[in-house]
């Protein structure tokens, strides 16, 4: 299943009828059209374009497009360059990613220098999205809301004197609860567009027909959301059991959002302890792909540990307690009394 992410534009003679620094200003009706329904979809925009740099803010004005892309990138250099650039401050992987163009010619030169992006005119783009059945969940919908406030975030980190007292100036509140049927959608995205965090030891598509079925198991979902907004549901593990008070690890996906806050392993902690579990021993099968050693990492960090010549780790729940929540991460537990819940 193709995965869409983000889509970098370029503007001449792509978004615009015509060039900008030769005085057209009238917009590509049907990328226009693109434009919304991919900001339906939360899929992140973004725009790089050889124009002087004083030319895009009024334009994109004009067009009413000033709040619609997440990164704009504008210079007379290489446009290979700038979606590198892109690419890095989005954080996502070019496999993940389309660059549209109408010029045939910026379309094989962005393929040939960065392995893996799609290089669509914007009549592949319309027909990719007429052939696409994926439903947007509520985080879909607001991922551009979301990343801004990542921005939002960021800067305002970066001009803390003490980061540590920054972050706990967020009110970050994670809430651990119980998975219900409305979760459906958003955990299939977790599990079929979270690289870096996914245990991948089973398909996604038969992790996901689990999930309702009705043998016995525990499927835990987290949230997140501080001062700046509302990240909405960021993590999920489906817990079966496997013998005496053991747990076998079915699925776990953690949204990449967390690692910025430094609260993957706070999350991983939360999902593991909810009190609806109960167990007191972990087992999973880590499969290595070329995206997910940072899962790995912080398996590792919980305290897992490997099974010599097998590709399963194991954990003892008595070690979860000995670890240290950041004094930043507020836990909450749904689903269970507030006597038993543990909070950071």
């Amino acid at each position: 299943m193709r995965i869409l992410k983000a889509v970098i534009w370029d503007l001449d003679e792509t978004l615009l009828a015509g060039i900008l620094a030769e005085g057209d200003k009238e917009a590509n009706p049907e990328a226009e059209r693109c434009l919304t329904e991919l900001e339906k979809r939360g899929v992140l925009q973004a725009l790089a374009t050889q124009n002087q740099p004083e030319m895009i803010p009024p334009a994109l004005e004009l067009w009413g497009w000033s709040d619609l892309f997440v990164q704009v990138v504008v210079s007379l250099g290489p446009k290979a360059k700038k979606v590198k650039t892109i690419l890095k401050a989005l954080d996502i992987s070019p496999l993940d990613t389309a660059f549209v163009d109408e010029d045939p010619f910026e379309r094989g030169a962005i393929a040939a220098q960065i392995p893996g992006i799609t290089a669509w005119s914007v009549s592949e783009l319309v027909a990719f999205l007429a052939g696409d059945a994926t439903v947007a969940t509520e985080e879909g919908r607001r991922r551009a809301q979301m990343y801004r406030e990542q921005q939002a975030r960021e800067r305002d980190g970066a001009g803390a004197i003490d980061y540590a007292t920054f972050l706990r100036s967020c009110n970050i509140q994670l809430t651990m609860r119980p998975y219900v049927p409305a979760d459906a959608l958003r955990v299939e995205e977790l599990l079929t567009r979270t690289h870096r965090m996914n245990l991948g030891a089973i398909p996604a598509e038969e992790a996901i027909a689990r999930l309702n079925q009705p043998d016995e198991h525990q499927v835990i979902v987290a949230e997140m959301r501080d001062i700046y907004g509302d990240m909405g549901r960021c993590g999920v593990i489906h817990l079966t059991p496997n013998g005496s008070s053991e747990a076998l690890i079915e699925s776990l996906a953690i949204s990449c959002r967390t690692r910025a806050r430094g609260l993957s392993l706070a999350m991983l902690i939360g999902l593991l302890c909810h009190p609806d579990a109960g167990f007191q021993r972990y087992r999973c099968r880590y499969v290595a792909n070329d995206a997910n050693r940072p899962l790995r990492m912080l398996l590792m960090a919980a305290g897992f540990r490997p099974q010599r010549g097998t590709d399963w780790l194991t954990l003892e729940a008595e070690d979860l307690e000995r670890l240290e929540l950041p004094a930043w991460a507020h836990l909450e537990y749904q689903g269970a009394s507030a006597a038993e819940a543990r909070s950071g």
